[in-house]
């Protein structure tokens, strides 16, 4: 199934690279180049993203062609996964000269560098080839600087992606608290954007329940296909979190408990999912079945 859109894939790609500038920078292309409903983006697209170069465009390319190449190996073109990865580097390269403003410790969404957003910040980090020290500085600054454009409803998903890579939940917790108003406003459904809203049932609202399970309870596939689990629970200020995870072979069922720097409690597998358990720099094996967590560690406290 996979493999049969494959060569669409490839097709979109080969379109996008007929936009490139001179300085081999994506110019914005023809369209609507929304990318979220930030209050002062016209129209949902970024500074400079209708005919411009704008910063967020070249960081949603650079995790597509991440993520494109680990599709190419996986089924077995590892000399078009090589050639993804390629591209990504070259125009991380590129997009970090052009949009990276040292005094700010973050990445510009234009070239004049007068503007900047959340989510400039949470591509480039999710897509992974930023130097060590421009991914320290934007760890850094992400939730301190005052005058960042913040996302907003759908694409606060990449921005709990990035609470979770970085070992956040605290800061993923507290952008919750949108959903948890939800209710006092009286709304029964996530909307699509921040008031005036003109949609009172949108579905791409609804990430928080996957970020549950993926970011705080941490359950993700550690092979193509789910055919094996990496748990990795980040429970922040939580002292107990449970859950049951729907799989192809069953369900993944999980009960923990904090007590201090002990983590206890029970994981349950379906039968042919082999998986590991990870907290607090500790690591153990899971077989199919049920079995009891039992670590202890230190845990980093978020600054």
């Amino acid at each position: 199934f996979v493999r049969g859109f494959l060569p669409g894939v490839r097709g979109v790609l080969d379109a996008f690279s007929r936009q490139m500038t001179a300085d081999g920078l994506l110019a914005a292309p023809d369209g609507w180049d929304f990318i979220d409903w930030v209050p002062g983006w016209e129209g949902g697209m970024p500074p400079d993203g209708a005919f411009g170069v704008s910063g967020p465009v070249q960081w949603q390319l650079v995790l597509a062609l991440n993520q494109v190449a680990d599709l190419e190996e996986w089924a077995g073109e590892p000399e078009l996964a090589a050639r993804a990865r390629r591209l990504s580097e070259e125009l991380t390269a590129r997009a970090a000269a052009a949009f990276w403003s040292e005094p700010r410790g973050l990445l510009a969404d234009d070239l004049a560098q007068t503007h900047f957003s959340q989510h400039s910040q949470c591509l480039a980090l999710l897509g992974g080839r930023l130097s060590d020290s421009h991914q320290a500085q934007i760890a850094q600054h992400l939730w301190a600087a005052p005058d960042l454009a913040l996302t907003t409803i759908y694409f606060t998903h990449y921005l709990f992606e990035t609470c979770y890579l970085l070992g956040r939940p605290d800061a993923l917790l507290n952008r919750l608290n949108f959903w948890f108003d939800l209710a006092r406003r009286g709304l029964k459904t996530t909307v699509e954007m921040p008031e005036p809203t003109r949609s009172d049932c949108h579905a791409w609202g609804a990430h928080p329940i996957y970020h549950y399970f993926a970011s705080l309870l941490g359950i993700r596939p550690s092979q193509p296909g789910f055919s094996a689990v990496r748990i990795a629970p980040q429970l922040g200020p939580l002292h107990a979190a449970s859950g049951s995870l729907p799989h192809p072979r069953g369900s993944i069922r999980m009960d923990l408990r904090r007590e201090g720097e002990q983590l206890r409690g029970l994981v349950t597998l379906p039968e042919g999912l082999p998986g590991t358990f990870h907290w607090a720099g500790q690591e153990q094996t899971l077989a199919p079945g049920t079995q009891e967590i039992l670590l202890v560690g230190t845990l980093r406290n978020a600054a």
